[in-house]
């Protein structure tokens, strides 16, 4: 029985040291130059006119010369190591109905059109979906439907759905564009509990009997995390294990030295697109069992075959490098996308932590000792770094504190005296009011003063705030445009997605 209850994502607690790494992953900036170069080796599978999502898409991009992930062992342990493959697919029937996840190829323009009434209707696309007079649906408990109308190659996917007086109802459902790489917003489900989508990823008996898989495959295990990874976008952690739980976007191969020479075409077909393009942990369920369409032409002791293999033959990879964006928690569908990017590659921040991937933290507040990292690149370039720290500049700040160093060179340049009582109060957040200072001192010199406040723009920022000129200056340089609804926030902390935009405006990053 699959957990496809709809959770508020519970995400990884990342142990967050009031740190800011403080050199750029060189080794990341390459893969992120690679993925230019990276492409598939064979045209998108189609399914009709339309493909199945770009030939660059997540599903349809190889993995069979990416890097271990720094967890494989681990996950496989927690999934089953001696535990057999399944593939839930076939011929026939089992307890009742057919084997496997169907879908309906239809024109749009010749079939009806249903607003479907979803009981999780905050993360469904409202539609409308269609759906064929008699759809074939995901026989058990499931239901999912899956529709691609080839009229403009969408792809329309409802879980649990029902049908009641002419009525479809269902508990999320989600559209995705063929042509496209969009993900669903952070933090939402589709009609799979990754909220990524079914039909990329199952098993088609067309496939295999022209000779050649050409994306991942979707699979299912029973203990799964509480956080996700790219290109997954949703939570719906399971089970009770006391082992590492996996998260849904897991990506495995199978390993290059299994000999597979001895299997059926068939089979060997299925296992070589284990091996080049892996397989996908997308929902909750029995451990290593792949998803497949129904299909009467597959050969049920053929498909059986596979049962010998096991989780000790396959290895988890690091996909990280082909996520067309550089840090996973910022894709570009986020508000501050590019200026993030921008800040990464002037070499101004590394982000907030690497592992499981390399992510950024956008809506963190950024502290007066990362501020004092962030501005000394902005001002100095990269490569700055900064004499070694005395100790004896702020009581709070000794010569060991990791951004001593800094903080002790922002006092020497005269953009900060602390915060009072010889007292620097370096793990405090960075309010927008305090921002302005620091940049336009950053950007200006220490001794800058800004011209007196001659009209006010900013309705919680009158003429007699103390911080007044200098929070109409930066509105002035086009730095900051406020906080929305004509007003500029100013005790507000400063979100590390803000300041970058305020870092790459100050400074024209490149």
């Amino acid at each position: 029985m699959k957990n496809k209850g709809l959770r508020h994502p519970i995400f990884l607690n990342l142990i967050m040291a009031a740190i800011l790494l403080t050199s750029v992953n060189a080794s990341h900036m390459t893969m992120v130059a690679g993925n230019l170069l990276h492409r598939s080796r064979s045209n998108a599978p189609t399914i009709g006119n339309c493909p199945i999502f770009p030939q660059n898409n997540y599903w349809n991009m190889p993995v069979d010369n990416l890097p271990l992930h720094s967890l494989s062992s681990a996950w496989i342990t927690t999934i089953g190591p001696t535990t057999g493959f399944h593939m839930d697919f076939g011929s026939g029937t089992w307890d009742g109905g057919p084997i496997g996840i169907p879908f309906n190829i239809v024109s749009g323009a010749q079939t009806t059109k249903y607003t479907v009434d979803f009981y999780y209707p905050g993360e469904s696309d409202p539609g409308p979906y269609p759906i064929p007079q008699n759809p074939k649906i995901e026989y058990g408990s499931d239901h999912h439907i899956l529709t691609v109308d080839t009229d403009d190659c969408k792809l329309y996917e409802i879980y649990d759905a029902q049908q009641v007086n002419g009525q479809w109802s269902a508990g999320s459902g989600a559209i995705w564009d063929l042509n496209s790489n969009a993900l669903r917003p952070d933090g939402w489900t589709s009609a799979d509990a990754a909220g990524l989508p079914i039909l990329a990823g199952l098993a088609r008996y067309d496939e295999v009997a022209a000779g050649k898989i050409d994306h991942a495959l979707r699979f299912t295990t029973n203990c799964t995390a509480d956080y996700y990874i790219w290109p997954a976008r949703h939570v719906a952690q399971h089970g009770s294990c006391t082992t590492t739980r996996v998260p849904f976007g897991a990506r495995f191969r199978l390993k290059a030295s299994y000999d597979i020479t001895n299997f059926s075409p068939h089979a060997q077909i299925i296992l070589q697109a284990m091996k080049t393009y892996g397989i996908v942990l997308a929902d909750n369920g029995s451990p290593w069992y792949v998803s497949g369409e129904p299909n009467e032409s597959w050969d049920n002791d053929v498909l059986h075959e596979l049962d010998v293999v096991t989780g000790n033959n396959f290895e988890a990879v690091d996909t990280s490098q082909l996520t067309p964006w550089i840090f996973s928690d910022v894709p570009d569908s986020h508000w501050a996308w590019q200026f993030i990017e921008r800040l990464y590659n002037a070499g101004i921040t590394g982000g907030c932590a690497t592992l499981p991937t390399l992510r950024y933290c956008p809506v963190t507040s950024v502290t007066r000792a990362q501020m004092a990292i962030f501005l000394l690149r902005g001002i100095h370039g990269r490569n700055y770094i900064p004499p070694a720290a005395t100790g004896t500049i702020f009581n709070d700040v000794p010569a060991s504190s990791f951004a001593a160093a800094w903080i002790e060179r922002l006092s020497a340049e005269g953009i900060t005296s602390g915060c009072g009582n010889g007292s620097y109060c370096p793990n405090a957040p960075v309010t927008r009011s305090q921002m302005a200072v620091f940049l336009l001192r950053g950007e200006h010199g220490s001794s800058y003063t800004p011209p007196p406040v001659t009209v006010t723009r900013f309705s919680d920022v009158p003429g007699s705030y103390p911080t007044a000129a200098w929070i109409e200056q930066l509105a002035a340089e086009n730095i900051s445009s406020g906080c929305g609804g004509a007003n500029f926030c100013p005790a507000s902390a400063v979100t590390r997605d803000q300041m970058a935009v305020f870092l790459v405006r100050t400074f024209n990053l490149p």
